[in-house]
């Protein structure tokens, strides 16, 4: 599972089973300050590349675990810069 964007420590995190989204951000230390967790995107590998909308800052910042979705092997998270 790759996490790139504005994640603290962009990296690969090797799947595990039963992993959430918020397993792989707690690896990747979270968001920058000029992140967009609420614009983030999940791009499944394993569905052709299909991709999703998530919902990091509610995940992280509100505890909101209606936002914590499951991870698949070789997802991606891209978590975008905002624009202020």
């Amino acid at each position: 599972i790759r996490i790139v964007g504005e994640a603290a420590k962009p990296q690969t995190v090797p799947y595990r089973q039963n992993m959430t989204i918020l397993d792989v951000m707690i690896q990747a230390g979270g968001m920058t300050d000029f992140a967009d967790g609420n614009a983030a995107v999940l791009i499944r590998g394993a569905e052709g590349g299909k991709q999703y909308a998530v919902r990091l800052k509610d995940l992280l910042r509100r505890g909101d675990i209606s936002a914590n979705v499951a991870m698949m092997p070789g997802d991606i998270i891209i978590v975008p810069q905002s624009w202020f």
